[in-house]
Protein backbone atom coordinates (compact mmCIF):
# COMPACT_ATOMS: atom_id res chain seq x y z
CA UNK A 1 0.00 0.00 0.00
CA UNK A 2 3.00 2.11 0.23
CA UNK A 3 2.70 3.79 -3.55
CA UNK A 4 -0.79 4.73 -2.95
CA UNK A 5 -1.07 5.98 0.48
CA UNK A 6 1.10 5.16 3.56
CA UNK A 7 -1.52 4.07 6.10
CA UNK A 8 -1.06 3.78 9.61
CA UNK A 9 -1.60 0.73 11.08
CA UNK A 10 -4.44 2.23 13.75
CA UNK A 11 -6.33 3.11 11.07
CA UNK A 12 -5.73 0.43 8.49
CA UNK A 13 -9.25 -1.49 9.65
CA UNK A 14 -11.08 1.57 8.75
CA UNK A 15 -9.41 2.06 5.08
CA UNK A 16 -8.40 -1.30 3.97
CA UNK A 17 -11.42 -2.62 3.01
CA UNK A 18 -12.90 0.30 0.63
CA UNK A 19 -9.65 0.97 -0.36
CA UNK A 20 -8.84 -2.11 -1.91
CA UNK A 21 -12.25 -2.69 -3.05
CA UNK A 22 -11.84 0.61 -5.55
CA UNK A 23 -8.86 -0.29 -6.46
CA UNK A 24 -10.27 -3.94 -7.53
CA UNK A 25 -12.64 -1.76 -9.57
CA UNK A 26 -10.25 -0.25 -11.54
CA UNK A 27 -9.47 -2.85 -13.61
CA UNK A 28 -13.38 -2.99 -14.38
CA UNK A 29 -13.25 -0.64 -16.79
CA UNK A 30 -16.37 1.13 -15.14
CA UNK A 31 -17.11 4.80 -16.43
CA UNK A 32 -16.11 7.87 -14.85
CA UNK A 33 -19.87 8.11 -13.85
CA UNK A 34 -20.19 3.83 -12.09
CA UNK A 35 -19.66 2.40 -9.05
CA UNK A 36 -15.77 2.44 -9.37
CA UNK A 37 -15.15 6.30 -9.37
CA UNK A 38 -17.17 6.89 -6.50
CA UNK A 39 -15.40 4.03 -4.49
CA UNK A 40 -12.05 5.08 -5.92
CA UNK A 41 -12.92 8.70 -4.61
CA UNK A 42 -14.61 7.33 -1.07
CA UNK A 43 -10.97 5.23 -0.82
CA UNK A 44 -8.92 8.68 -1.08
CA UNK A 45 -10.83 10.70 1.14
CA UNK A 46 -10.96 8.04 3.54
CA UNK A 47 -7.08 7.64 3.42
CA UNK A 48 -6.28 11.35 3.67
CA UNK A 49 -9.14 11.42 6.97
CA UNK A 50 -7.59 8.32 8.51
CA UNK A 51 -3.88 9.73 8.30
CA UNK A 52 -2.89 8.56 5.21
CA UNK A 53 0.54 10.26 3.98
CA UNK A 54 1.35 11.01 0.34
CA UNK A 55 2.44 8.22 -1.99
CA UNK A 56 3.31 7.28 -5.62
CA UNK A 57 1.02 6.33 -8.67
CA UNK A 58 3.12 4.73 -11.75
CA UNK A 59 1.27 5.06 -15.36
CA UNK A 60 2.51 2.89 -17.90
CA UNK A 61 -0.13 2.86 -20.80
CA UNK A 62 1.82 1.06 -23.18
CA UNK A 63 0.54 -2.84 -21.45
CA UNK A 64 -3.15 -2.23 -22.11
CA UNK A 65 -6.11 -1.34 -20.34
CA UNK A 66 -6.88 -4.44 -17.97
CA UNK A 67 -3.72 -5.45 -16.07
CA UNK A 68 -3.10 -8.88 -14.02
CA UNK A 69 -1.33 -7.82 -10.97
CA UNK A 70 -3.01 -7.37 -7.41
CA UNK A 71 -5.53 -4.74 -7.13
CA UNK A 72 -3.94 -3.85 -3.85
CA UNK A 73 -0.60 -2.82 -5.73
CA UNK A 74 -2.45 -0.81 -8.34
CA UNK A 75 0.41 1.97 -9.19
CA UNK A 76 2.88 0.57 -7.98
CA UNK A 77 5.92 -0.11 -10.44
CA UNK A 78 5.12 -3.50 -10.87
CA UNK A 79 1.44 -3.40 -11.25
CA UNK A 80 1.27 0.56 -12.76
CA UNK A 81 -2.08 2.13 -13.81
CA UNK A 82 -2.38 1.37 -17.61
CA UNK A 83 -4.74 4.19 -19.07
CA UNK A 84 -6.13 7.94 -18.26
CA UNK A 85 -9.72 6.48 -17.43
CA UNK A 86 -8.66 4.93 -14.08
CA UNK A 87 -5.96 7.81 -13.35
CA UNK A 88 -9.20 9.95 -13.79
CA UNK A 89 -11.12 8.56 -11.44
CA UNK A 90 -8.61 8.47 -8.26
CA UNK A 91 -8.81 11.66 -5.59
CA UNK A 92 -5.21 12.58 -5.30
CA UNK A 93 -4.16 13.43 -1.92
CA UNK A 94 -1.53 16.34 -1.00
CA UNK A 95 1.69 15.50 -1.65
CA UNK A 96 1.21 12.69 -4.45
CA UNK A 97 3.14 11.83 -6.87
CA UNK A 98 1.62 10.75 -10.48
CA UNK A 99 4.78 9.61 -12.24
CA UNK A 100 4.28 8.37 -16.24
CA UNK A 101 6.81 5.89 -17.56
CA UNK A 102 9.04 7.28 -20.24
CA UNK A 103 9.06 6.13 -23.56
CA UNK A 104 5.25 5.30 -23.53
CA UNK A 105 1.99 6.93 -24.68
CA UNK A 106 -1.47 7.98 -23.02
CA UNK A 107 -3.90 8.64 -25.30
CA UNK A 108 -6.65 10.97 -24.62
CA UNK A 109 -6.89 13.89 -21.03
CA UNK A 110 -5.19 13.67 -17.64
CA UNK A 111 -8.50 15.40 -15.85
CA UNK A 112 -7.75 14.97 -12.14
CA UNK A 113 -10.88 13.77 -10.32
CA UNK A 114 -12.75 16.79 -8.19
CA UNK A 115 -11.13 17.17 -4.71
CA UNK A 116 -7.82 16.26 -6.19
CA UNK A 117 -5.45 19.11 -4.72
CA UNK A 118 -2.10 19.75 -3.14
CA UNK A 119 -1.40 21.61 -0.16
CA UNK A 120 1.29 24.18 1.08
CA UNK A 121 4.71 22.65 1.24
CA UNK A 122 2.54 19.19 -0.19
CA UNK A 123 1.88 19.75 -3.80
CA UNK A 124 0.82 17.25 -6.00
CA UNK A 125 3.87 16.11 -8.38
CA UNK A 126 3.46 14.94 -12.04
CA UNK A 127 6.57 13.40 -13.06
CA UNK A 128 8.63 10.84 -15.31
CA UNK A 129 10.13 7.74 -14.38
CA UNK A 130 11.87 4.59 -16.07
CA UNK A 131 14.86 4.62 -18.54
CA UNK A 132 16.91 7.92 -18.29
CA UNK A 133 17.88 7.54 -22.13
CA UNK A 134 14.16 7.07 -23.27
CA UNK A 135 12.01 9.71 -24.66
CA UNK A 136 9.75 11.92 -21.98
CA UNK A 137 5.80 10.34 -21.48
CA UNK A 138 3.59 11.68 -24.07
CA UNK A 139 -0.37 12.61 -23.27
CA UNK A 140 -1.62 12.76 -26.63
CA UNK A 141 -5.27 14.40 -26.48
CA UNK A 142 -5.86 14.25 -29.64
CA UNK A 143 -5.25 11.68 -32.84
CA UNK A 144 -3.82 8.36 -31.74
CA UNK A 145 -2.33 7.36 -34.95
CA UNK A 146 0.26 9.54 -35.50
CA UNK A 147 4.07 10.06 -37.82
CA UNK A 148 6.72 10.69 -35.83
CA UNK A 149 8.57 13.32 -35.50
CA UNK A 150 11.15 13.53 -32.91
CA UNK A 151 13.33 16.14 -34.12
CA UNK A 152 10.81 18.61 -35.94
CA UNK A 153 12.46 17.89 -39.38
CA UNK A 154 9.35 16.70 -40.68
CA UNK A 155 7.12 19.90 -39.37
CA UNK A 156 9.49 22.81 -40.27
CA UNK A 157 10.14 21.23 -43.89
CA UNK A 158 6.03 22.59 -44.60
CA UNK A 159 7.13 25.72 -42.71
CA UNK A 160 7.39 28.41 -45.77
CA UNK A 161 10.09 31.34 -45.10
CA UNK A 162 8.05 33.93 -44.61
CA UNK A 163 4.66 35.24 -44.49
CA UNK A 164 1.36 32.78 -44.09
CA UNK A 165 2.73 29.43 -43.31
CA UNK A 166 -0.07 26.38 -42.68
CA UNK A 167 -0.69 24.59 -40.00
CA UNK A 168 1.22 20.82 -40.62
CA UNK A 169 -0.76 18.04 -38.75
CA UNK A 170 1.06 14.70 -38.00
CA UNK A 171 -2.23 12.68 -37.89
CA UNK A 172 -2.56 10.00 -40.03
CA UNK A 173 -6.36 9.61 -38.84
CA UNK A 174 -8.32 12.04 -36.76
CA UNK A 175 -9.83 11.62 -33.14
CA UNK A 176 -13.52 11.90 -33.40
CA UNK A 177 -13.44 13.53 -29.32
CA UNK A 178 -12.16 17.16 -29.14
CA UNK A 179 -10.24 17.14 -25.74
CA UNK A 180 -9.81 20.24 -24.47
CA UNK A 181 -6.65 19.83 -23.00
CA UNK A 182 -3.85 17.04 -22.48
CA UNK A 183 -3.85 18.12 -18.84
CA UNK A 184 -6.47 19.88 -17.73
CA UNK A 185 -6.57 21.25 -13.96
CA UNK A 186 -10.12 22.27 -12.58
CA UNK A 187 -10.43 24.40 -9.42
CA UNK A 188 -7.25 22.65 -8.01
CA UNK A 189 -3.95 24.21 -6.61
CA UNK A 190 -0.46 23.51 -5.31
CA UNK A 191 0.49 21.42 -8.57
CA UNK A 192 4.01 21.02 -9.99
CA UNK A 193 4.22 19.52 -13.66
CA UNK A 194 7.25 17.95 -15.33
CA UNK A 195 9.50 16.37 -17.94
CA UNK A 196 6.23 15.44 -20.06
CA UNK A 197 5.46 15.90 -23.57
CA UNK A 198 1.87 16.93 -24.10
CA UNK A 199 0.38 17.04 -27.47
CA UNK A 200 -3.47 17.48 -28.76
CA UNK A 201 -2.94 17.37 -32.88
CA UNK A 202 -6.45 17.23 -35.67
CA UNK A 203 -6.36 17.58 -39.18
CA UNK A 204 -9.55 20.32 -38.23
CA UNK A 205 -9.27 23.17 -35.99
CA UNK A 206 -11.19 22.45 -32.42
CA UNK A 207 -10.98 24.39 -28.92
CA UNK A 208 -7.68 22.42 -28.18
CA UNK A 209 -4.87 23.17 -25.43
CA UNK A 210 -1.82 21.41 -24.27
CA UNK A 211 -1.97 22.57 -20.82
CA UNK A 212 -4.61 24.37 -19.08
CA UNK A 213 -5.41 25.38 -16.19
CA UNK A 214 -8.53 27.06 -15.19
CA UNK A 215 -10.26 28.98 -11.94
CA UNK A 216 -13.89 30.03 -11.55
CA UNK A 217 -15.23 30.88 -8.33
CA UNK A 218 -12.58 29.23 -6.39
CA UNK A 219 -11.02 32.21 -4.72
CA UNK A 220 -6.94 32.61 -4.67
CA UNK A 221 -5.39 29.38 -6.50
CA UNK A 222 -1.66 29.05 -5.37
CA UNK A 223 1.53 27.38 -6.82
CA UNK A 224 1.41 26.25 -10.40
CA UNK A 225 4.89 25.35 -11.52
CA UNK A 226 5.42 23.86 -14.70
CA UNK A 227 8.86 22.68 -15.62
CA UNK A 228 10.56 21.42 -18.68
CA UNK A 229 7.29 20.41 -20.27
CA UNK A 230 7.15 19.90 -24.13
CA UNK A 231 3.95 20.69 -25.91
CA UNK A 232 3.71 20.25 -29.58
CA UNK A 233 1.15 20.04 -32.54
CA UNK A 234 -2.26 21.46 -31.06
CA UNK A 235 -4.92 22.20 -33.94
CA UNK A 236 -6.46 25.16 -32.27
CA UNK A 237 -8.59 27.94 -33.83
CA UNK A 238 -6.98 30.71 -35.58
CA UNK A 239 -10.61 33.53 -35.44
CA UNK A 240 -13.39 33.40 -33.76
CA UNK A 241 -16.02 31.11 -35.76
CA UNK A 242 -20.02 29.67 -35.29
CA UNK A 243 -19.63 26.77 -33.39
CA UNK A 244 -17.07 27.49 -31.22
CA UNK A 245 -17.81 26.37 -27.48
CA UNK A 246 -14.71 27.36 -25.84
CA UNK A 247 -14.69 31.20 -26.36
CA UNK A 248 -12.08 32.81 -27.83
CA UNK A 249 -9.48 31.15 -30.43
CA UNK A 250 -7.19 32.93 -28.53
CA UNK A 251 -8.17 30.28 -25.09
CA UNK A 252 -6.76 27.17 -27.99
CA UNK A 253 -3.14 26.56 -28.45
CA UNK A 254 -0.11 25.47 -25.73
CA UNK A 255 -0.72 26.70 -22.04
CA UNK A 256 -3.28 28.65 -20.47
CA UNK A 257 -3.96 29.57 -17.18
CA UNK A 258 -7.52 31.34 -16.99
CA UNK A 259 -9.88 32.71 -14.79
CA UNK A 260 -13.43 32.48 -15.79
CA UNK A 261 -17.18 33.43 -14.81
CA UNK A 262 -19.10 31.81 -17.46
CA UNK A 263 -21.67 30.46 -15.37
CA UNK A 264 -22.44 34.22 -13.54
CA UNK A 265 -25.69 36.27 -13.31
CA UNK A 266 -26.93 39.48 -11.95
CA UNK A 267 -27.16 39.24 -8.28
CA UNK A 268 -25.78 35.97 -7.81
CA UNK A 269 -22.09 37.13 -8.49
CA UNK A 270 -19.11 34.90 -7.76
CA UNK A 271 -16.14 34.95 -5.53
CA UNK A 272 -13.38 37.01 -6.65
CA UNK A 273 -10.99 34.44 -8.26
CA UNK A 274 -6.98 34.66 -8.84
CA UNK A 275 -3.68 32.90 -9.07
CA UNK A 276 -0.78 33.67 -7.57
CA UNK A 277 2.49 31.47 -8.15
CA UNK A 278 1.89 30.69 -11.85
CA UNK A 279 6.03 29.62 -13.09
CA UNK A 280 6.12 28.06 -16.60
CA UNK A 281 10.02 27.39 -17.15
CA UNK A 282 12.58 25.38 -18.85
CA UNK A 283 10.09 24.05 -21.60
CA UNK A 284 9.44 24.36 -25.11
CA UNK A 285 6.07 24.59 -27.28
CA UNK A 286 5.81 24.21 -31.02
CA UNK A 287 3.48 24.00 -33.91
CA UNK A 288 0.90 25.31 -32.20
CA UNK A 289 -2.70 27.64 -32.56
CA UNK A 290 -3.45 29.91 -31.66
CA UNK A 291 -1.34 31.21 -28.71
CA UNK A 292 1.35 29.56 -26.80
CA UNK A 293 1.37 30.57 -23.44
CA UNK A 294 -0.93 32.75 -21.83
CA UNK A 295 -2.76 34.07 -18.59
CA UNK A 296 -6.05 35.01 -19.23
CA UNK A 297 -9.39 36.58 -16.39
CA UNK A 298 -12.52 37.49 -16.70
CA UNK A 299 -11.64 39.50 -13.31
CA UNK A 300 -10.50 42.53 -15.44
CA UNK A 301 -12.93 45.11 -15.10
CA UNK A 302 -11.41 48.11 -14.32
CA UNK A 303 -11.15 51.58 -15.24
CA UNK A 304 -8.84 52.70 -17.86
CA UNK A 305 -8.31 49.18 -18.62
CA UNK A 306 -8.67 46.79 -21.38
CA UNK A 307 -12.65 46.11 -22.63
CA UNK A 308 -14.83 44.59 -20.14
CA UNK A 309 -17.21 43.94 -22.86
CA UNK A 310 -14.96 41.21 -23.74
CA UNK A 311 -15.27 38.72 -21.13
CA UNK A 312 -18.51 36.94 -19.61
CA UNK A 313 -20.55 37.79 -17.91
CA UNK A 314 -20.00 41.09 -19.46
CA UNK A 315 -20.21 39.88 -23.35
CA UNK A 316 -23.01 40.38 -24.93
CA UNK A 317 -24.36 41.56 -22.06
CA UNK A 318 -23.93 45.40 -21.84
CA UNK A 319 -26.83 46.26 -19.32
CA UNK A 320 -24.86 43.61 -17.12
CA UNK A 321 -21.81 45.73 -17.65
CA UNK A 322 -23.68 49.23 -16.81
CA UNK A 323 -26.11 48.36 -13.88
CA UNK A 324 -24.37 49.41 -10.74
CA UNK A 325 -25.19 46.39 -8.87
CA UNK A 326 -22.68 44.15 -10.52
CA UNK A 327 -19.54 46.42 -9.91
CA UNK A 328 -18.57 45.84 -12.58
CA UNK A 329 -15.65 48.85 -12.56
CA UNK A 330 -14.39 47.34 -9.44
CA UNK A 331 -13.78 43.68 -10.79
CA UNK A 332 -10.29 44.02 -11.08
CA UNK A 333 -8.85 40.88 -9.25
CA UNK A 334 -5.34 40.47 -10.78
CA UNK A 335 -2.78 37.43 -10.64
CA UNK A 336 -0.14 37.82 -8.43
CA UNK A 337 3.64 35.96 -8.67
CA UNK A 338 3.95 35.04 -12.44
CA UNK A 339 7.04 34.00 -13.87
CA UNK A 340 7.29 32.92 -17.54
CA UNK A 341 11.46 31.76 -17.77
CA UNK A 342 13.59 30.53 -20.51
CA UNK A 343 11.12 28.86 -22.75
CA UNK A 344 11.58 28.08 -26.38
CA UNK A 345 8.25 28.97 -28.44
CA UNK A 346 7.93 28.64 -31.89
CA UNK A 347 6.19 27.85 -34.96
CA UNK A 348 3.27 29.52 -33.89
CA UNK A 349 -0.63 30.69 -35.42
CA UNK A 350 -0.80 33.92 -33.79
CA UNK A 351 0.79 35.02 -30.22
CA UNK A 352 3.76 33.79 -28.66
CA UNK A 353 3.27 35.11 -24.89
CA UNK A 354 -0.13 36.81 -23.91
CA UNK A 355 -0.02 38.05 -19.82
CA UNK A 356 -3.15 39.26 -18.92
CA UNK A 357 -4.99 40.94 -15.75
CA UNK A 358 -1.70 40.66 -14.01
CA UNK A 359 0.19 42.97 -11.10
CA UNK A 360 4.41 42.56 -11.99
CA UNK A 361 4.82 39.68 -13.52
CA UNK A 362 8.30 38.74 -15.19
CA UNK A 363 8.55 37.54 -18.67
CA UNK A 364 12.84 36.50 -19.20
CA UNK A 365 15.26 35.16 -21.01
CA UNK A 366 12.53 33.85 -23.57
CA UNK A 367 13.04 32.64 -27.36
CA UNK A 368 10.42 33.17 -29.47
CA UNK A 369 10.35 32.98 -33.33
CA UNK A 370 8.43 32.21 -36.19
CA UNK A 371 5.72 33.88 -34.29
CA UNK A 372 2.05 35.05 -36.20
CA UNK A 373 2.30 32.49 -38.87
CA UNK A 374 -0.96 31.79 -39.79
CA UNK A 375 -4.38 33.73 -38.05
CA UNK A 376 -6.37 36.53 -39.43
CA UNK A 377 -6.32 39.02 -36.96
CA UNK A 378 -3.28 40.94 -34.98
CA UNK A 379 -1.09 39.27 -33.31
CA UNK A 380 2.97 39.82 -31.56
CA UNK A 381 5.77 37.93 -29.88
CA UNK A 382 5.52 38.90 -26.11
CA UNK A 383 2.92 41.25 -25.01
CA UNK A 384 1.01 42.84 -21.99
CA UNK A 385 -3.16 43.95 -21.34
CA UNK A 386 -4.66 45.23 -18.55
CA UNK A 387 -1.71 44.68 -16.40
CA UNK A 388 0.37 46.41 -13.80
CA UNK A 389 4.22 46.95 -14.04
CA UNK A 390 5.22 43.85 -16.07
CA UNK A 391 8.89 42.86 -16.87
CA UNK A 392 10.08 41.58 -20.02
CA UNK A 393 13.61 41.27 -20.02
CA UNK A 394 16.68 39.24 -21.80
CA UNK A 395 14.13 37.67 -24.18
CA UNK A 396 14.90 37.11 -27.84
CA UNK A 397 11.95 37.45 -30.27
CA UNK A 398 13.06 37.62 -33.93
CA UNK A 399 11.15 35.97 -36.72
CA UNK A 400 7.41 37.49 -35.48
CA UNK A 401 5.86 37.93 -39.66
CA UNK A 402 3.05 40.11 -41.01
CA UNK A 403 0.22 38.43 -42.69
CA UNK A 404 0.38 40.07 -46.70
CA UNK A 405 -3.56 40.40 -46.16
CA UNK A 406 -3.36 42.53 -43.28
CA UNK A 407 -2.12 46.18 -43.07
CA UNK A 408 -1.18 45.51 -39.31
CA UNK A 409 -0.24 47.61 -36.41
CA UNK A 410 0.71 44.39 -35.40
CA UNK A 411 3.91 42.15 -36.01
CA UNK A 412 6.16 43.48 -33.27
CA UNK A 413 8.62 41.60 -30.76
CA UNK A 414 6.86 43.45 -27.95
CA UNK A 415 3.55 45.33 -27.26
CA UNK A 416 2.52 47.32 -24.24
CA UNK A 417 -1.20 46.71 -24.82
CA UNK A 418 -4.64 48.41 -23.55
CA UNK A 419 -4.72 49.31 -20.22
CA UNK A 420 -0.88 48.59 -19.12
CA UNK A 421 0.59 50.74 -16.35
CA UNK A 422 4.55 51.09 -15.93
CA UNK A 423 5.84 48.27 -18.35
CA UNK A 424 9.46 47.67 -18.46
CA UNK A 425 10.72 46.30 -21.77
CA UNK A 426 14.59 46.20 -20.82
CA UNK A 427 17.75 44.06 -22.61
CA UNK A 428 16.23 42.00 -25.18
CA UNK A 429 16.69 41.51 -28.31
CA UNK A 430 14.88 41.62 -30.98
CA UNK A 431 15.63 41.02 -34.93
CA UNK A 432 14.21 40.46 -38.61
CA UNK A 433 10.84 40.99 -37.04
CA UNK A 434 8.55 42.16 -39.90
CA UNK A 435 6.63 44.27 -37.67
CA UNK A 436 9.09 45.94 -35.40
CA UNK A 437 10.45 45.70 -31.80
CA UNK A 438 8.11 47.90 -29.75
CA UNK A 439 4.37 48.65 -30.08
CA UNK A 440 1.86 51.12 -27.80
CA UNK A 441 -1.17 50.62 -27.84
CA UNK A 442 -3.85 52.24 -25.96
CA UNK A 443 -5.92 52.15 -28.85
CA UNK A 444 -9.58 51.07 -27.49
CA UNK A 445 -12.12 51.62 -24.61
CA UNK A 446 -12.72 50.29 -21.45
CA UNK A 447 -16.28 49.39 -21.96
CA UNK A 448 -16.90 51.88 -18.86
CA UNK A 449 -16.50 55.33 -20.94
CA UNK A 450 -12.72 55.38 -20.80
CA UNK A 451 -10.00 55.30 -22.95
CA UNK A 452 -8.08 52.02 -22.70
CA UNK A 453 -4.57 53.79 -22.69
CA UNK A 454 -1.15 52.36 -22.33
CA UNK A 455 0.50 54.46 -19.41
CA UNK A 456 4.37 54.74 -18.28
CA UNK A 457 6.18 52.05 -20.21
CA UNK A 458 9.93 52.44 -20.32
CA UNK A 459 11.53 50.89 -23.49
CA UNK A 460 15.43 50.54 -22.26
CA UNK A 461 18.53 49.04 -23.17
CA UNK A 462 17.58 47.11 -26.18
CA UNK A 463 19.11 45.60 -29.27
CA UNK A 464 16.96 46.14 -32.26
CA UNK A 465 18.61 44.13 -35.70
CA UNK A 466 17.07 44.59 -39.05
CA UNK A 467 13.84 45.07 -37.54
CA UNK A 468 11.46 45.97 -40.33
CA UNK A 469 8.25 47.83 -40.95
CA UNK A 470 9.36 50.18 -38.39
CA UNK A 471 10.99 50.16 -34.84
CA UNK A 472 7.98 51.63 -32.67
CA UNK A 473 4.23 51.61 -33.80
CA UNK A 474 2.66 54.29 -31.53
CA UNK A 475 -1.12 53.72 -31.29
CA UNK A 476 -1.76 55.46 -27.81
CA UNK A 477 0.90 56.08 -25.22
CA UNK A 478 1.03 58.21 -22.41
CA UNK A 479 3.68 59.24 -20.31
CA UNK A 480 6.32 56.85 -22.05
CA UNK A 481 10.20 56.56 -22.49
CA UNK A 482 12.20 55.14 -25.29
CA UNK A 483 15.88 55.00 -24.04
CA UNK A 484 19.44 53.87 -24.40
CA UNK A 485 18.46 51.64 -27.13
CA UNK A 486 20.67 50.32 -30.21
CA UNK A 487 18.89 50.25 -33.55
CA UNK A 488 20.66 48.43 -36.30
CA UNK A 489 19.37 48.32 -39.70
CA UNK A 490 21.89 47.51 -42.28
CA UNK A 491 19.76 44.97 -45.18
CA UNK A 492 20.48 47.02 -48.29
CA UNK A 493 17.63 49.39 -48.90
CA UNK A 494 15.51 48.67 -45.77
CA UNK A 495 14.48 52.27 -44.75
CA UNK A 496 12.37 51.62 -40.86
CA UNK A 497 11.05 54.35 -39.59
CA UNK A 498 11.62 54.82 -36.33
CA UNK A 499 8.09 55.92 -35.18
CA UNK A 500 4.94 54.94 -36.79
CA UNK A 501 2.27 56.76 -35.93
CA UNK A 502 -1.63 54.86 -35.87
CA UNK A 503 -3.59 58.09 -35.28
CA UNK A 504 -4.38 57.63 -31.73
CA UNK A 505 -2.84 60.37 -29.00
CA UNK A 506 0.86 59.75 -28.36
CA UNK A 507 2.86 61.11 -25.33
CA UNK A 508 6.64 59.90 -25.34
CA UNK A 509 10.37 60.42 -24.96
CA UNK A 510 12.46 59.40 -27.14
CA UNK A 511 16.08 60.04 -25.99
CA UNK A 512 19.26 58.83 -25.82
CA UNK A 513 18.81 55.75 -28.40
CA UNK A 514 21.84 55.22 -31.59
CA UNK A 515 19.83 54.53 -34.54
CA UNK A 516 22.19 53.05 -37.61
CA UNK A 517 20.78 52.62 -40.83
CA UNK A 518 23.24 50.52 -43.47
CA UNK A 519 21.94 52.78 -46.58
CA UNK A 520 21.92 55.94 -45.46
CA UNK A 521 18.09 56.62 -46.16
CA UNK A 522 16.99 56.16 -42.72
CA UNK A 523 13.49 57.87 -42.09
CA UNK A 524 12.21 59.39 -38.59
CA UNK A 525 8.25 58.51 -39.23
CA UNK A 526 5.97 56.82 -41.20
CA UNK A 527 2.02 58.39 -40.84
CA UNK A 528 0.08 55.31 -41.33
CA UNK A 529 -2.93 57.46 -41.01
CA UNK A 530 -3.42 61.68 -42.04
CA UNK A 531 -4.70 62.32 -38.43
CA UNK A 532 -1.68 61.34 -36.77
CA UNK A 533 0.43 63.71 -34.57
CA UNK A 534 3.82 63.94 -33.03
CA UNK A 535 2.90 66.85 -31.31
CA UNK A 536 3.46 65.04 -28.01
CA UNK A 537 6.89 62.82 -29.07
CA UNK A 538 9.95 64.48 -27.92
CA UNK A 539 13.69 63.66 -29.15
CA UNK A 540 16.42 64.24 -27.21
CA UNK A 541 20.24 63.32 -27.16
CA UNK A 542 19.49 60.68 -29.65
CA UNK A 543 22.42 59.51 -32.30
CA UNK A 544 21.47 59.22 -35.84
CA UNK A 545 23.97 57.78 -38.58
CA UNK A 546 22.66 57.29 -41.98
CA UNK A 547 19.60 59.65 -41.33
CA UNK A 548 21.39 62.81 -42.59
CA UNK A 549 19.18 63.17 -45.68
CA UNK A 550 16.11 63.18 -43.27
CA UNK A 551 14.36 66.67 -43.57
CA UNK A 552 11.98 65.67 -40.71
CA UNK A 553 14.77 66.73 -38.44
CA UNK A 554 14.06 70.20 -39.02
CA UNK A 555 10.36 69.52 -39.98
CA UNK A 556 7.25 70.55 -37.68
CA UNK A 557 6.90 66.86 -36.23
CA UNK A 558 10.32 66.82 -34.72
CA UNK A 559 9.55 68.19 -31.44
CA UNK A 560 13.25 69.02 -30.02
CA UNK A 561 13.87 68.56 -26.32
CA UNK A 562 16.75 69.76 -23.74
CA UNK A 563 19.72 67.35 -25.31
CA UNK A 564 21.01 67.99 -28.72
CA UNK A 565 20.93 65.42 -31.12
CA UNK A 566 24.02 64.15 -33.21
CA UNK A 567 23.18 63.47 -37.12
CA UNK A 568 26.05 61.92 -39.06
CA UNK A 569 26.44 59.42 -42.05
CA UNK A 570 26.63 55.85 -41.94
CA UNK A 571 30.25 55.73 -43.05
CA UNK A 572 32.58 54.37 -40.83
CA UNK A 573 30.23 52.55 -38.42
CA UNK A 574 31.25 49.45 -37.24
CA UNK A 575 27.86 47.72 -36.78
CA UNK A 576 29.32 44.49 -35.48
CA UNK A 577 31.26 46.06 -32.89
CA UNK A 578 28.71 47.81 -31.48
CA UNK A 579 25.82 44.97 -31.35
CA UNK A 580 28.72 42.76 -29.60
CA UNK A 581 29.84 45.60 -27.30
CA UNK A 582 25.63 45.14 -26.57
CA UNK A 583 25.79 41.62 -26.48
CA UNK A 584 28.07 42.02 -23.51
CA UNK A 585 27.43 45.15 -21.32
CA UNK A 586 23.09 45.00 -21.64
CA UNK A 587 23.85 41.53 -19.72
CA UNK A 588 22.20 39.67 -22.47
CA UNK A 589 24.63 37.13 -23.23
CA UNK A 590 24.62 35.80 -19.73
CA UNK A 591 21.14 35.72 -19.24
CA UNK A 592 19.78 34.79 -21.96
CA UNK A 593 17.44 31.41 -23.24
CA UNK A 594 19.95 28.55 -22.13
CA UNK A 595 18.59 25.15 -23.65
CA UNK A 596 18.09 22.78 -20.44
CA UNK A 597 18.97 19.67 -22.36
CA UNK A 598 18.71 18.16 -25.52
CA UNK A 599 15.13 17.33 -26.06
Amino acid sequence: MQYFGRLTLKHWKIVAAPLIGALAACGGGESADGVAGQQLAAASVAGQAGGATPGTLHVDCSLGANGTGSPATLGTPANPIRDLATLNRIVLAPGTHVRFKRGTTCNGSFTPAPGSTGAAGAPIVVDAYGDPKASRPVIAAGCADTTADPDQSITEQHKTPNGFSGYYSLCKTDNPTVNRAAIYLYNTQYWEIRSLELTNDATTVGGRLGLYVRLEDYGTGSHYHVDDVYVHHVRGYLKDVAGNTVGSYKTTGGMLFEVTRDNEVVGTKEKPTNFDDIAVENSEIYAVDAVALSTRSAWMCREGGAPCGDYPPYKGNPAYLTNPATQAASDYFPMTRVVLRNNLIHNVGGDGIIVRTATAPKVEANHLYDIWMRAPGNSAGAWAINTDDALFQYNEVNGVRLQNNIEAGDGMAFDADLGTRNTRVAANFSHDNDGGLMLFCGCGSDGLGHTAQETGAIVENNLSLNDKRRIISAAGSADSVVRDNVVITRTPGLVTPIVENLSYANAFQVTGNRFYNASDSGAIYRTKNAQGSYANIVWSGNAYFGYAADSEFTGPNYRHGAQPDTVLPFAGQDVDAVAGAWLRDSGFDRHKYRAPHAR
